[in-house]
């Protein structure tokens, strides 16, 4: 595979696990259980929108659209694209990480309640998503930077 077909499968995972991470968010991402005397159990779930979570989401809105201006370009990508959107899939990895781990669902409960909060799984697939937006990106920038570094092609007659 040459380095254009590279980046442009890279970028298309990198597009396509941002649009999952952007419907992975919708999910619920945090779980609370509070149980009163034994009798009252009330649970509920907060999405990964909350927080940290909506920063993560707006990234990764703002790196979609930034992917999509090559194509007005005639499909040319330069190094400031591929720069800013490798940056911005880093960025989407960094708030995925901290939404995932510092996000929480709460109820307002008495004190004599138990309560129990749990991480459910589209935060781990949350951040299994945004690892993927961080490497299609990265990989995508690499390889614009190969083509930038590479030797010229030029044509020399022979005799």
């Amino acid at each position: 595979m040459d380095g254009r077909t590279i980046r442009d499968v890279a970028a298309a995972v990198a597009a396509g696990a941002g649009v999952l991470l952007l419907a992975d968010l919708v999910l619920g991402w945090y779980s609370v259980t509070v149980t009163a005397g034994g009798v009252v159990n009330v649970e509920a779930t907060s999405s990964g929108w909350t927080n940290i979570g909506a920063v993560a989401g707006l990234v990764t809105i703002a790196m979609l659209v930034y992917m999509i201006r090559p194509m007005r370009h005639a499909g040319r990508i330069d190094l400031v694209q591929a720069g800013v959107t490798g940056a911005l899939g880093v960025a989407v990895l960094g708030f995925t990480v901290a939404a995932a781990f510092t996000g929480t669902a709460s109820i307002t409960a008495p004190a004599t309640a138990v309560e129990v909060g749990s991480r459910l799984w589209p935060a781990y697939a949350g951040i299994g998503l945004s690892a993927i937006v961080a490497a299609g990106t990265l990989t995508a920038l690499v390889e614009v930077l190969r083509g930038f570094t590479a030797p010229s092609r030029a044509i020399t007659a022979t005799r």
